[in-house]
């Protein structure tokens, strides 16, 4: 038993009050009171941090086993390894002290093996994956899994060959045979190992089965049809039963069941898998300690029903009975359900009484409050703002109809007949070049099986639509392109608005100079999946053209020059100037520091007042060199000036020839780049006079990249030297990510407009976009979005430096084309055309690239920067469960969902903690904070001081919710006289009501009921009598 008790102090301390409400009622009901549940529900609107009231959980449950059990073990169940990867160090309360082991059961028994074995540690975090930990018969598995069951088998198994072969699965031979000898090396879980030998063993007929596969696959060259099917049924089999050998390893403690709407056959099946899941679930110690579940979800059920939904998509009623039940526990979970069923039935008669039930409904919510609050917590946003709104904005854009939109419509309506394809108004309305975007589409997959002998009609009406497409040449040559399409001419109207397609990053919220640009990325959502890559290609490929891509060279040419490399050109380091872009500079960030220069004698109305400021503090050092000058043949001012104040610094000096620093970069020259600065840095500069040297190092202070992250980390780290290695490491690491931003072929078009040789370009854009305050409100965002706060900050400087560099470094997306042609009577599919989105992105379904890392991961953290992309567009993003909110406050509905949960689902991707439209009004609000704060961070000065007058005390305001000017915008683009302009009407007048409905069957019945009734009764009535479960 460990001497010092656990202190949940450090992990509650950063809750919000309403988050540690909510901790404290579900500690209660899990872990004191006296009739306390195994199941709790934590179902707060999207974006209001679960999360963090699970850390709560964690924290008070590790507290109150502490000294009752030997060891603490909390199981986090999540839909895939990246939200598990994500949300694993936020969870870890103990961060050093305890294990965090993600993996799959199947690979418990080499996670656990040796000195990472659960016995050896006092707590453990282990994360599970839902589909590969509990489905494990619909498929092969990883090859890890694969050579660890045939290692287990070793000596068991008639036909090793053939054994070999049959494990082997879908993996290429070289792959397979490196993961068997990387396993060979791996100590193995003795326990875990025993058991599925002895199940193995005890199967009766198993290891029969087994070994005549062996034998028939050693017959053949290869192995599919029937053999295949057959291999992988037994792999599936006998991947369950080391699952099962495995989880009889765990011992949970508490069990994290995050999203578990995806959950419901896994609660409530019949299956192997919902065994396996119960095993967990249903877990009681010897000394009579039983796990405890806690799952989140803001829709643990569909939240509405209407009539005409496909059943397969769930019923409101049905799954929120299904829920009570599992979470009542399974004595008498039935019993509590249907009396509750029961309540809302009385509750429906009194609503629909209304306005003379309102007195009697108002008594049944308080019985059903009183009944739920025992199993459920939920808080929501709505009430905290003055009207109620949720700072929602509904922003209607009216679209113009062309002639060329309906020649194009009447083209594409007119391949479709003649391809027999399905009507395709839905889709003209949604996407323009439809013939280059329909990939997947069934009208492609026609048009590809009929262009050997298209029909006369087909050819006719390709021959009218071929010249509609996007064209290899129009694309190569730079030419404009005009979609037929109102949405997407709208969409890049708001998309290049405020000089978007010539920004590198977006306008911080609180500028040091000038006035606020009250500018804002993009999330589209669309229900078809072809106007994504239409948005990202063609908004990308505009974006381009508007920085000057054009004017030197085709689109398909390969870039000429990347001007920042540190390499040698004709015997001579040809990158010394560039260095001072990623190495930074300690005495100019502190010396002239915008933000100390703000406070101390701004306001400034534009660059120049804040570069005459920032010169007067530094003309002494300008003087001091000059005075010491000689004429030097090498050495240059403009390259070694900024590393010769630093030079006799300790700190920077020993970083700067420190291994570390060399390792940083990968081109041959760089060590002797590094080299050359550190010796010229110590000798006198070239000759110079005092005020170019001056103006030089002003723009090395305002705009050097490394600089201005420096100084930005050191917000976050105030107890590191502005020396200290780890800080100048983890700026150089960013300054390096800034020089791929500036090597890319369309900032250069854009930046070599500017007239001035590109390293000192590079410098002046910095600091006239005011890259200072972009970073210093990025690393405030970063610091509490990748769970940094209380971490040492060595440490945070570290993780946020890298989320950083990870942000500038996203390749362009590769968006292809389809491109049609007739010859000779057949129709032909040329050579796709690609086009690179950068400006621009779809979000991906799934799918991995880039050296396996998600792709889906690094889009999500570039579009949550200030970087590019500056629009995301995605099918699927609603039921994804991400945020998207740090620089988005603009949510454009291309296509408007079926139902009002589903509208607030989308918008609740970018309405989350300390959002972009909260940050604008903050400062709106609070600027003056920013300058009158004592504390490093300007942000965390005008929060704070928001927070001390905030109207609610329940600490939603002002980290949630802010009333002001800003508005998370709601853009509806609909044609007019458009059958989505009825059904926003609806849309609306339900997003208001449906809450009411809560629990009920027939729910667009009450829902018609409440909507004629609402006339009569004021709605601060109709507010009491929705179910509230926001603990008090």
């Amino acid at each position: 038993m460990a001497d010092a008790r656990f202190d949940p102090g450090p992990a509650l301390a950063p809750l919000k009050a309403f988050q540690r409400a909510t901790v404290d009622h579900v500690c209660r009901r899990l872990l004191t009171d006296a009739d306390a549940t195994r199941q709790f529900l934590v179902a707060d609107e999207v974006g209001l941090g679960k999360t963090m009231v699970a850390r709560g959980v964690i924290a008070r449950t590790i507290e109150a086993l502490w000294e009752k059990v030997p060891r603490i073990d909390i199981i986090y169940v999540c839909s895939n390894g990246a939200i598990a990867a994500q949300n694993l160090a936020r969870l870890n309360v103990m961060e050093r002290e305890a294990k965090v082991l993600p993996t799959r059961l199947t690979l418990l028994p080499l996670v656990l093996g040796g000195e990472n074995s659960l016995r050896h540690n006092r707590v453990n975090f282990i994360s599970l994956t839902l589909g590969t930990t509990f489905d494990l018969k619909s498929s092969g598995g990883w090859a890890r899994e694969r050579a660890l069951i045939l290692r287990l088998l070793d000596g068991r198994l008639a036909h090793p060959k053939g054994a070999v072969r049959l494990f082997q699965g879908w993996s290429g031979e070289t792959g397979w045979e490196g993961e068997r000898a990387r396993v060979a090396t791996l100590p193995v879980d003795r326990e875990i190992a025993n058991r599925f030998q002895d199940a193995v063993a005890s199967s009766p007929g198993l290891i029969t089965r087994i070994d005549d596969l062996c034998a028939e696959v050693a017959r053949y060259r290869q192995v599919d049809g029937d053999l295949r099917h057959a291999c992988t049924a037994v792999i599936g089999e006998l991947r369950g039963m080391l699952a099962q050998a495995s989880v009889q390893s765990l011992e949970p403690d508490l069990i994290i069941l995050d999203e578990f709407q995806r959950f419901h056959d896994l609660l409530h099946g019949d299956s192997e898998a919902a065994d396996l899941a119960r095993q967990l679930f249903n877990h009681t110690d010897s000394m009579g300690n039983s796990a405890k579940t806690l799952l989140l979800s803001a829709t643990p059920y569909r939240m509405l029903t209407l009539a005409g939904d496909a059943p397969e998509e769930g019923d409101h009623h049905r799954d929120f009975l299904d829920v009570l039940e599992f979470l009542f526990g399974a004595e008498d979970g039935k019993r509590r359900r249907d009396e509750i069923a029961i309540e809302m039935r009385h509750f429906r008669k009194a609503m629909q009484a209304l306005p003379a039930g309102f007195e009697n409904a108002r008594t049944i919510r308080h019985v059903i409050e009183g009944q739920l609050r025992r199993i459920i917590a939920r808080t929501e946003r709505v009430s905290e703002t003055a009207d109620r709104d949720a700072m929602i904005r509904e922003v209607r854009h009216d679209l113009d109809l062309t002639a060329g939109d309906l020649i194009e419509a009447r083209a594409i309506a007119a391949v479709a007949a003649a391809a027999g394809a399905p009507g395709t108004v839905e889709y003209w309305k949604s996407s323009p070049w439809l013939l280059n975007l329909m990939r997947g589409y069934k009208l492609a997959d026609l048009l590809k099986e009929q262009a050997k002998a298209p029909s006369p009609a087909l050819r006719s009406a390709m021959r009218a639509a071929i010249p509609l497409q996007i064209a290899p040449q129009t694309v190569e040559s730079y030419a404009p392109l005009t979609p037929a399409n109102g949405r997407m001419r709208k969409l890049a109207e708001l998309a290049f608005a405020e000089g978007m397609a010539r920004r590198l990053w977006i306008a911080p919220s609180m500028p040091y100079f000038g006035t606020s640009q009250l500018v804002s990325k993009m999330l589209i959502f669309s229900e078809w999946t072809m106007v994504p890559d239409a948005i990202a290609g063609f908004l990308s490929y505009e974006a381009e053209r508007q920085m000057g891509m054009g004017k030197d060279h085709g689109y398909t040419d390969p870039p000429t020059t990347r001007p920042l490399q540190f390499r040698r050109a004709q015997g001579r380091l040809a990158g010394l100037r560039a260095l001072q872009l990623v190495i930074p500079s300690p005495r100019l960030a502190a010396l002239a520091d915008p933000l100390t220069l703000l406070r101390e004698d701004g306001p400034f109305a534009d660059l120049d007042a804040m570069r005459r400021a920032a010169a007067n503090r530094l003309r002494p050092l300008a003087e001091n060199l000059t005075d010491r000058c000689t004429e030097a043949a090498e050495g240059g001012w403009d390259w070694s000036s900024a590393a010769a104040l630093d030079i006799s610094t300790t700190g920077f000096a020993g970083w700067l020839s420190s291994p570390t620093l060399r390792q940083e970069g990968d081109e041959e020259a760089w060590p002797d780049h590094l080299a050359d600065l550190a010796q010229a840095a110590k000798q006198p500069i070239g000759r110079a006079d005092t005020e170019q040297v001056l103006a030089h190092l002003v723009d090395v202070a305002l705009g050097s990249p490394a600089t201005c992250v420096l100084r930005a980390l050191s917000r976050i780290a105030p107890g590191l030297s502005l020396d200290d290695p780890a800080l100048l490491s983890a700026a150089t690491h960013v300054g390096m990510a800034f020089r791929t931003l500036f090597n890319q072929p369309e900032s250069q078009a854009l930046l070599r407009a500017e007239g001035d040789v590109y390293w000192r370009a590079v410098l002046r854009h910095s600091a006239e976009h005011d890259l200072q305050s972009v970073l210093d409100e990025y690393t405030h965002v970063l610091f509490e979005a990748e769970g940094q706060v209380g971490h040492a900050p060595v440490s945070a400087v570290r993780v946020i430096a890298e989320r950083m560099a990870e942000a500038l470094s996203l390749r362009p997306a590769q968006i292809e084309l389809n491109h049609y042609t007739l010859q000779r009577g057949r129709i032909v599919q040329t050579h796709p055309i690609t086009l690179r989105g950068r400006f621009a992105m779809r979000l991906a379904q799934k799918g991995e690239d880039e050296t396996g890392v998600n792709r889906t991961g690094l889009v999500r953290t570039a579009f949550n920067s200030p970087f590019k992309p500056f629009v995301l567009a995605s099918t699927s993003v609603g039921q994804e469960g991400l945020d998207f909110h740090p620089y988005c406050h603009r949510v454009v509905h291309w296509n408007l969902p079926g139902n009002p949960v589903d509208m607030e689902q989308r918008e609740g991707r970018v309405h989350r903690y300390k959002n972009h439209a909260v940050r604008l009004n903050l400062v709106t609000g609070h600027f003056q904070d920013a300058l009158d704060g004592q504390a490093s961070d300007p942000w965390a000065s005008m929060f704070d001081a928001a927070h001390a007058g905030a109207k609610h005390k329940g600490d939603l305001e002002p980290f949630w919710v802010m009333d002001g000017p800003i508005k998370v915008e709601r853009h509806i683009l609909s044609l007019p006289f458009s059958r989505e302009e009825t059904r926003l009407s609806w849309l609306n007048r339900s997003v208001a009501l449906y809450r009411l409905a809560f629990g009920q069957p027939r729910q667009d019945d009450l829902l018609a009921l409440l909507d004629q009734v609402r006339n009569d009764i004021v709605p601060e009535e109709l507010a009491q009598l929705q179910i509230s479960l926001r603990p008090d």
